[in-house]
């Protein structure tokens, strides 16, 4: 865990903006001495921020790589409950994990865990989830949503659109897609993975969890070599310089206001953006389903959550749950 008082530290001088601020004025405003400040700064130094002390001054910060400390996801991120308030970890078995025990404990809706290392990440069916320590984004958001339990599942089709969305800010929108139910791709790659786990009593959802795992920085070939062929990184198809930070702050604005939608609208009020984002409509493709195989044309996804499929005697058959092949073919 962080140190409270070196992250309200880097808060401060990030909202600075570039200007110096001294040790006595930081003292005054947190509450401490000025030796406290300056063990705090140490400590920043420590772990690679540029902090310039300029006499008569102060501290300045200089530029460098921004990391997800809460003090810096406190400076950035405008949202009024999500990522409010922030763990950061260096290491955690698994994100998810770690907001279900801090959500027993009594922690608010919006309570974000990030961290560097996740050492039993997992996605969807059991699967494991492998990031870049560093360089990966790896967080779980806690949401306490009042509606059914039947309901709730929903919420990471929000969450997917609201990824595909954050991203277009540096990533062409054209390169940008949803593989149903909830990947999204960067030019057919694999760059993110959402997790949504939820725990109900009684017909009343006591909390939700979404996970999200997202490969933002670095390069394609440095993902484990069994990913190289089906899986890349923001950065590797971004136009403008990207990092974590920038990510993540980004992603929670643009699902803050998809979860409001959400709780007034319901799901319907989602399902266009979703489908926007989709690529496949118009596609033969083929699910693997409980049942077995299923193959039709893909007319996005319909109420409930569903993806339509267009069968070959004209009717559309909806499916819950299953695996979307992504070897397909456009219709002749």
């Amino acid at each position: 865990m962080t140190s409270p008082l070196a992250d309200e530290i880097l808060r401060r001088l990030l909202e600075a903006e570039g200007e110096a601020l001294s040790g006595q004025s930081l003292a005054g405003r947190l509450g401490v001495t000025r030796a406290a400040i300056w063990k705090g700064v140490e400590t920043l130094r420590a772990q690679g921020y540029p902090i310039q002390s300029q006499p008569a001054r102060g501290y300045r910060l200089g530029p460098g790589p921004r990391g997800l400390r809460p003090g810096e996801i406190a400076a950035t991120l405008h949202t009024l409950t999500l990522g409010h308030p922030v763990r950061h970890l260096a290491r955690v078995d698994s994100t998810n994990r770690e907001v279900e025990r801090w959500a027993l404990e009594g922690a608010p809706e919006g309570a974000l865990v990030v961290a560097e290392i996740q050492e039993a990440g997992r996605g969807r069916l059991g699967r494991a989830w492998q990031g870049l320590p560093g360089r990966s984004l790896l967080a779980s958001l806690l949401l306490r949503p009042p509606v059914p339990p039947a309901e709730a599942p929903l919420l990471t089709y929000a969450a997917a659109l609201a990824l595909a969305e954050a991203l277009s800010y540096w990533v062409k929108p054209e390169s940008i897609e949803i593989k149903w139910p909830n990947d999204v791709l960067l030019g057919g790659g694999k760059v993110a993975g959402i997790l949504l786990e939820m725990r109900s009593e009684a017909q009343v959802v006591e909390h939700v969890i979404l996970g999200v795992g997202v490969n933002v920085e670095g390069r394609a070939e440095d993902l484990p070599e069994e990913l190289r062929d089906r899986a890349t990184t923001v950065a590797a198809w971004a136009t403008l310089k990207v990092d974590r930070l920038g990510v993540l702050c980004r992603f929670l604005e643009v699902f803050e206001g998809a979860y409001r939608a959400f709780l007034a609208g319901g799901f319907e009020a989602l399902r266009p953006r979703w489908n926007v984002w989709f690529r496949m409509t118009g596609r033969t493709v083929r699910v693997q389903t409980p049942a077995g195989v299923q193959e039709g044309i893909a007319l996005g996804l319909g109420p409930g959550g569903a993806l339509l499929l267009g069968a070959s005697d004209g009717a559309v058959v909806p499916i819950y749950a299953g695996d979307l092949d992504t070897a397909t073919t456009r219709p002749p």
